[in-house]
């Protein structure tokens, strides 16, 4: 590896050419350029990428000639690899080859018109276009200076996303607030869970060897099956599950909101110290909207920070009928909504917004090594994404997210969203016209929750 550090700007890095020493300019470009012709090989890029290209195609076409999922038994493909890794590189000729006839055959195909489980997750050719280019400049993204684009770009699409979702405009970077574009649902979770955690300790004078450590409380409901995971990521000693409840009147599921009043005010009595609740807009299993407005506000009042999962459900507010949705999140600390489920994305697109980003990036900043530190940004507000979260790098996610905004506009994504809703309208028409199916609990934007009355072994 070697490396010049001009102040903080470091002008060459290559692991591929070693350490040398005592070698003209010259020599060393010469030797980068060997090295791009070997292993950046831009007319193989040209000719095998373009055939990449139209595989997917071809084979996107076919997917319903394909089993939702591949019938096969686990350790099946491991059988078809080669004990040890090749010595010798191989053309792409047969590594092509290999992915059509081995691993495309073997996937469970989530954009097969027959796949119904789980929840979308949806692609678009916008954003499997602009991965090409991602992928050909790939970028840390580490600090601004690591590539202004992507990090001004995120920034904005973050301001444009919340702009048509209808977020409280505390919520944009033009505001105290702000996003990130992070991996998972779950990831964006774990993230408020340490900035509350660390902002609560400091509000009441605790550290890591204080014994009232374990006093910190959690709270969701028992359809909030993914926060738990998070929160037991982040020690929290203490959580509560709220129940939801049966309503045979309304055949749905509903959650009192003064559960969680009692339950805080107990917790406060026993000497716990209630500092974050997780609340649900959009469950996975039902689609179950939370109270959200009454919860939020009794928990404001006790002092806890406030995340609304809307990983699914959330897309559905950049249309205008869902107003009751975002008319609900004034009291609301963090916002999360999941571009890969409804949103033509594709992973990672998880939109993670704060309300305040000085506080929030309080919780994750250490002192920066001398590389780190960007040039020529004094005066400045910058946003190095390293500081919003757990790991150093961040992939270059908003470029996916621009071109699909761009691609179909907000008109477009909500036809998109308006067309899955009536789909699932149809569906449940049929499902009500055969005796043979129960659908369970109200049909919600998009999801249709049923049984086999006839065959309750299948269900």
């Amino acid at each position: 590896m070697l490396r010049s550090l001009v102040g903080s700007e470091m002008c060459i890095r290559d692991r591929y050419m070693g350490i040398i020493n005592h070698k003209p300019r010259t020599q060393i470009q010469n030797l980068s350029m060997d090295r791009h012709t070997k292993f950046y090989d831009l007319q193989e890029l040209e000719t095998y990428g373009n055939q990449m290209i139209k595989l997917v195609c071809d084979l996107y076409q076919k997917q319903d000639q394909y089993p939702v999922h591949p019938n096969i038994k686990p350790g099946s493909v491991r059988q078809q690899l080669p004990e040890h890794p090749p010595q010798q590189g191989e053309s792409f000729e047969d590594i092509i080859k290999d992915t059509e006839k081995l691993i495309f055959p073997n996937m469970t195909h989530w954009q097969h018109p027959k796949l119904f489980g789980y929840y979308p997750a949806t692609i678009s050719h916008a954003a499997v276009i602009a991965d090409i280019f991602n992928n050909g400049f790939l970028s840390p993204g580490i600090t601004w200076y690591c590539c202004p684009a992507a990090a001004e770009l995120e920034n904005h699409v973050m301001d444009w996303a919340a702009e048509f979702l209808h977020l409280p405009e505390c919520f944009k970077f033009s505001s105290t607030g702000g996003g990130q574009i992070c991996t998972t649902t779950c990831d964006a979770i774990m993230l408020t869970v340490h900035a509350s955690k660390q902002l609560k300790m400091k509000e009441h004078g605790i550290t890591n060897a204080d014994p009232r450590i374990t006093k910190l409380v959690a709270y969701i409901s028992d359809m909030g099956y993914h926060f738990e995971k998070p929160i037991r990521m982040k020690d929290i000693p203490h959580v509560r599950k709220i129940p939801y409840k049966w309503n045979p009147e309304k055949a749905d599921f509903e959650l009192d909101p003064e559960d969680y009043r009692r339950a805080i005010e107990q917790d406060i009595k026993d000497g716990l110290i209630p500092f974050w609740v997780g609340i649900n807009m959009g469950t996975t299993s039902t689609c179950q909207v939370d109270p959200i407005a009454e919860i939020s506000a009794i928990c404001k009042a006790n002092g806890l920070f406030v995340c609304v999962d809307a990983a699914y459900l959330g897309a559905a507010q950049v249309c205008e009928e869902y107003e009751y949705l975002w008319k609900q999140l004034d009291n609301v600390d963090y916002y999360i909504v999941n571009f890969a489920k409804w949103m033509l994305s594709g992973l990672n697109g998880t939109m993670f917004w704060v309300k305040n980003r000085h506080e929030y990036i309080s919780t994750f900043m250490a002192e920066d090594p001398e590389y780190l530190r960007s040039l020529n940004v004094d005066g400045y507000e910058i946003v190095n994404y390293k500081d919003w979260q757990s790991g150093q790098g961040h992939r270059f996610a908003a470029l996916r997210v621009w071109y699909v905004i761009r691609k179909f506009g907000v008109e477009g994504l909500q036809e998109n969203i308006r067309n899955v809703v009536s789909l699932s309208k149809y569906f449940e028409s049929l499902l009500r016209s055969d005796k043979r199916f129960q659908i369970i609990g109200t049909v919600k934007s998009g999801l249709v929750c049923y049984r086999s009355v006839s065959y309750t072994h299948l269900t």
